[in-house]
């Protein structure tokens, strides 16, 4: 078809697919957890906000790996301050802490510089065990239905927690925290603390610590107790500068991961569940979203069948430390 004709039907068909853009058609969008509700059945709960302030999409990880990496990157961001106290660049591992008390922004040792946080990639491998992790950041999406497969399959997993998708979902945050699962401070607002990832300046260790805190308070005020010493960070991005400003402040623990899921990436619910059976292993690390745009959830029920058909079972990640 040519000429004038070929162009209106050209112009209807671009109208006809921005339509559909608009209004969520297309294949895909009617998983649970993308359609409005409540309760605990269909991915979201009463409390459900959609979208949190910062962000409409969970921000995804520029690092994604499956093999743990054999050193952690030691630039420093010419903007990172250090602070008086400032830790050393000793790579001892701390010794295990639990979260629990409310206080925030304490440090992790008295009388002296902190150790800097140990980057936690993957567990030891003489168990048969993985981690479940899921992060929030963005709308609460498949949150409640997440929890529920956990609840009903008796698993304990952990949640990378921002404070504002605690903010606009604090029912879900306090039945993360009542069931038993694990938060790690995923700072307030998802923002890169080197910089690598969103092209931004490097914050500051006074920025880091802001973060640290405002997200931490912003769990406590609704749980009453502190995310640290757990920390994930935005993007997977860290350097030793950022260790040393988590120890500092009390997190004795980097958690990254051994296997992104890479839903976030849209891969379907049968190749998320293909691509974390093909790389499991003891002591993995499992990173998953909970946006209604990943479908993490969606595969969670079979991959975690497949993953006890293999003889692995399922720990927190303060559980494999």
């Amino acid at each position: 078809m040519t000429g004038r004709a070929g162009l209106a039907v050209g112009a209807a068909v671009g109208l006809c697919l921005l339509v559909m853009a608009a209004c969520g058609g297309g294949e895909g969008d009617a998983g649970p957890g993308s359609a409005a509700g409540s309760g605990t059945g269909g991915g979201q709960t009463a409390s459900c906000t959609g979208a949190t302030p910062a962000d409409t999409v969970d921000p995804a990880p520029t690092s994604t790996f499956d093999t743990v990496p054999t050193a952690i990157p030691t630039a420093t961001p010419a903007t990172v301050t250090a602070a008086p106290n400032s830790p050393s660049a000793s790579t001892s591992r701390p010794s295990t802490a639990t979260s629990g008390t409310a206080t925030t922004g304490a440090p992790a040792t008295s009388g002296g510089p902190a150790a800097p946080a140990v980057a936690l990639y993957r567990g030891p491998t003489s168990r048969n065990v993985v981690a479940l992790t899921f992060d929030a950041g963005s709308d609460c999406g498949y949150a409640a239905r997440i929890l529920d497969v956990l609840a009903a399959e008796g698993i304990k997993a952990t949640f990378g927690m921002t404070g504002t998708w605690a903010e606009a979902n604090p029912d879900l945050v306090r039945r993360m925290v009542d069931e038993g699962h694990l938060l790690l401070n995923h700072t307030y607002d998802h923002r890169s603390f080197t910089g690598f990832s969103t092209g931004a300046a490097a914050l500051s260790t006074a920025e880091r610590r802001d973060e640290l805190a405002r997200a931490d308070q912003a769990v406590a005020a609704i749980t009453g107790v502190s995310m640290a010493p757990w920390f994930r960070p935005p993007y997977g991005d860290i350097d030793a500068s950022v260790n040393a400003d988590l120890g500092a402040a009390g997190y004795r623990w980097n958690v990254l991961w051994t296997v992104d899921s890479l839903g976030w990436k849209g891969l379907s619910a049968a190749d998320i569940r293909t691509r974390c059976l093909d790389r499991a292993g003891a002591g993995v690390i499992y990173l998953f979203h909970v946006g209604s745009q990943s479908q993490d959830a969606v595969a969670l029920p079979d991959l975690i069948a497949g993953l006890r058909d293999r003889g692995y079972g399922f720990v927190r990640v303060d559980d494999l430390v």
